[in-house]
C-alpha cells in the first residue's frame, strides 16, 4: 500500500466513526428500548482537499498503516439483493412512494425493466480500546465510553429504485436512483451525544469543519455531506438543498439532495439546468 493509499484509509477511518454518529438521527423505540437513526435531511459542510490532505498526513505521522478491521467487527445479516422488475412491480414492493419526472428532455423516455434493490441489514460492533488507542494517539483528550465495546449496533441498508432514461437509439439521457431512508439501531445505554463529542474533540479536525459539525442543531435527523466549492455546487430543490457536480472530461453530471426522508440522486449527460429542471418536476 503506498503512501496516498495509507492515508486514505486512515481518513476513511476517521469518517467512518463520524458518519456513523453523523448520519443517523434518533427516536426512541417503543417495544425494545433500542434508539433507532433516520436520516430526515441533508445538510453540507465546507472542507477543502487541502484540509483532507492535512488530516490525512496527520494520521499517517501519528499511526502509520491502519487496518479497519482492528477496530470492530461487521457481519451482513441480510445480503441486500438487485433485481430487475416492471415499475408497476416496484410500487407494490417499495416501502415508499414512487416519484417521476412530469418533464423530460425531448426524445426521451424510461426503459423497463427498472433495476429495484431489496433492503438488507448488517451488524457491526466496535473494539472500543482499539478505537480509544487510535483517539490517543490524534491527542484526542475525549474518548468513547467503554461500556460502547462489544455492543450490536444494527444497520439497515435501505431499499431503492434505479429509473434509466433513455433515446431512441437506446443513449442513456440520465438515470434517477430513489432510495428509502437508511436506518441504524443503536442498543440501550449508549449515548450518542458522548459519542460525537469524542469525535468533535479530535485535534485533527479543522477548526472551520469542527465549528460547521458543532454548529447543526439538529444532528440527529441530519445527513453530513461534505462539499468541495471548486467541485461542487449548492442547488435548492423545491426548497430543499442539493448538490449538484460535473465532471467536464467525463461529460457526466451528478445531483443529490434528501426529501422528507427519501434520498434522490440524478446522474447523465444532463447540464445544471436540465438536472434541476427533471429535480423540480417530480411527482
Amino acid at each position: 500500500m503506498d503512501r496516498r493509499k495509507k492515508m486514505v484509509a486512515a481518513v476513511a477511518t476517521i469518517l467512518l466513526l463520524s458518519g456513523l454518529i453523523a448520519l443517523t438521527p434518533l427516536r426512541q423505540a417503543t417495544a425494545d428500548f433500542l434508539s433507532r437513526f433516520r436520516v430526515q435531511r441533508m445538510e453540507t459542510v465546507k472542507i477543502t482537499p487541502e484540509q483532507l490532505q492535512q488530516m490525512g498526513q496527520a494520521i499517517q505521522s501519528q499511526t502509520g498503516e491502519i487496518n479497519l478491521q482492528q477496530f470492530g467487527k461487521a457481519d451482513i445479516i441480510q445480503k441486500p439483493e438487485q433485481k430487475k422488475v416492471s415499475l408497476a412491480e416496484a410500487r407494490n414492493q417499495l416501502p415508499f412512494s414512487i416519484r417521476q419526472p412530469t418533464y423530460l428532455p425531448p426524445d426521451t423516455g424510461l426503459t423497463e425493466p427498472v433495476q429495484m434493490h431489496q433492503e438488507g441489514t448488517a451488524e457491526f460492533q466496535l473494539n472500543v480500546p482499539q478505537v480509544n488507542q487510535l483517539l490517543q494517539s490524534l491527542g484526542a483528550k475525549t474518548l468513547l465510553p467503554e461500556d460502547v465495546s462489544g455492543k450490536v449496533f444494527r444497520i439497515r441498508i435501505p431499499s431503492g429504485l434505479r429509473m434509466e432514461y433513455i433515446q431512441p437509439d437506446g443513449q442513456k439521457v440520465f438515470a434517477l436512483n430513489q432510495f428509502d431512508s437508511p436506518e441504524v439501531t443503536v442498543p440501550e445505554g449508549v449515548d450518542a451525544d458522548a459519542l460525537r463529542s469524542a469525535l468533535l474533540d479530535l485535534p485533527i479536525l479543522p477548526t472551520e469543519l469542527r465549528t460547521q459539525l458543532s454548529a447543526i442543531g439538529d444532528w440527529k435527523n441530519t445527513m453530513v455531506v461534505p462539499y468541495a466549492e471548486d467541485r461542487m455546487e449548492k442547488v435548492t430543490i423545491n426548497g430543499v438543498e442539493g448538490l449538484y457536480a460535473q465532471n467536464l472530461h467525463m461529460g457526466r453530471s451528478f445531483l443529490f439532495w434528501v426529501d422528507k426522508g427519501i434520498l434522490y440522486q440524478i446522474d447523465g449527460s444532463l447540464d445544471k439546468a436540465g438536472a434541476l429542471k427533471v429535480a423540480q418536476s417530480l411527482k
